[in-house]
């Protein structure tokens, strides 16, 4: 599937540079529209993906790990919360924290994620 979708992009890309240089007038203008309109959407996607970089540096991820230690604090005391309540909870961040990768954190955040990680499943397996 994936072979196809890259198949027909370059399709798609050949047809459009065969236009622009090798079309009539009005149909390199669109072509150009097409290349300019292009260009934009992966300036878009860069903005996209840096913001999300810097989302994990301003400390997205430790609201996160504090949501999961205040659910195993609540689980070890046995307050507020039933355990069951508090397991469910515990999933839903465990599927979380999973989704992270850990490439794009820091050493010393890649090192609390496999420790709250760790914890979590501990916890869940009791």
């Amino acid at each position: 599937m994936r072979k196809l979708i890259f198949t027909i992009i370059l399709l798609l890309a050949c047809y459009v540079g065969y236009i622009y240089y090798f079309g009539q007038e009005d149909d390199k203008e669109k072509a150009e529209i097409i290349i300019n309109e292009t260009k934009d959407l992966g300036k878009a996607v860069g903005d996209f993906l840096s913001a999300q970089k810097e989302k994990y540096d301003e400390g997205e991820f430790d609201d996160l790990i504090g949501k999961v230690s205040s659910m195993l604090n609540k689980l070890k005391t046995g307050t507020g919360e039933t355990q069951g309540e508090v397991k469910d909870n515990l999933r839903k961040l465990q599927k979380e924290l999973k989704q992270i990768d850990p490439q794009k954190l820091s050493e010393e955040n890649q090192k609390a994620l496999e420790k709250v990680i760790g914890e979590v499943e501990k916890e869940l397996n009791k």
